[in-house]
């Protein structure tokens, strides 16, 4: 396969994962009561997206997200009740899905990759301790930052909201989110088609897992560094290093075009001031009546 295919059908995959995480923002919020157009929904998603990739610990990505979902007509605390929610039951079905691989294909991937991790732990100790180092110093200044601000008052009418989020949304929120993980499991295991020799499917798959959602829990922003070096650790196979096309391709659509994007529509839609407020993890002003959308 060539990386120009390759490349096209990952840019497919990111469209599937974008479309499902839409179309789940739109059940949930659908089920608080807050019927909002598709559109403003994806530029919200893509716009959190963008900020929590270039953020510490995804600093920019909450107040990001607030700020689209209120200028679609959607209150500040009803939305931040609804993301909450959001946020748990993605994390729980990540985590079951990662056990269900880990459990299915773990014996096939430690077999393959044990060896090479365990000849590279000397080689990779002194980028580790580095990575450790900065991790907590992010750490740090992200609690910092989080501590610093104000305090939310009493939330009105978010009971209702999320009572409904938590009603039939359910039914659709599971294979939506199950859409979207498999989109973006698939798109390592397609370009590393490119290569003469390209790793076994198990190891790409559990590879891709811990590329794609390790950088969740490492506070870099995008998990720079750390995720570099699980890949240039063999983590999903030989991928020839991480200044390889197959790795760079991979880096650039999942995190490049995702952040170019984000950050190009919601300057469009939400002006240059938000943004930055956003990427400083402010959260939003109330968006005045004339911004709002109730498409």
């Amino acid at each position: 396969m060539s990386l120009l295919l390759a490349c096209s059908l990952c840019a497919a995959l990111l469209a599937v994962d974008v479309a499902a995480r839409t179309l789940r923002f739109h059940v949930l919020f659908r089920g608080a009561g807050y019927r909002r157009g598709l559109p403003a929904l994806c530029v919200a998603i893509l716009f959190g997206d963008a900020a929590a990739a270039v953020t510490p610990m995804r600093l920019g990505g909450e107040p990001a997200r607030w700020l689209g979902l209120m200028s679609a007509g959607i209150p500040a605390r009803v939305a931040a009740a609804v993301l909450a929610v959001e946020m748990a039951g993605y994390l729980a079905v990540v985590a079951l899905s990662g056990a269900a691989a880990a459990w299915l294909l773990g014996a096939g991937w430690w077999a393959d990759v044990g060896p090479r991790l365990g000849a590279r732990a000397g080689e990779g100790l002194p980028w580790l301790v580095a990575v450790i180092a900065a991790s907590v110093a992010v750490w740090i200044w992200a609690r910092r930052r989080r501590a610093r601000r104000p305090a939310a008052g009493a939330p009105v009418g978010v009971g209702a909201a999320v009572r409904g989020a938590l009603g039939w949304p359910l039914l659709a929120f599971v294979p939506l989110t199950l859409a979207s993980i498999a989109a973006r499991l698939a798109m390592l295991p397609v370009l590393a088609q490119t290569l003469p020799h390209p790793p076994a499917p198990g190891v790409l798959v559990l590879g891709s897992f811990a590329l794609v959602y390790g950088q969740l829990f490492f506070p870099t922003p995008g998990g720079a560094g750390a995720v570099e070096l699980l890949a240039s650790a063999g983590t999903a196979g030989e991928l020839g290093g991480t200044a390889g096309p197959v790795f760079l391709a991979w880096r650039m659509i999942t995190t490049g075009v995702p952040v170019v994007l984000g950050f190009g529509l919601a300057v469009h839609r939400y002006g240059g001031a938000a943004v930055r407020a956003a990427l400083r993890g402010e959260p939003p002003a109330e968006v005045p009546p004339d911004a709002v959308e109730i498409a």
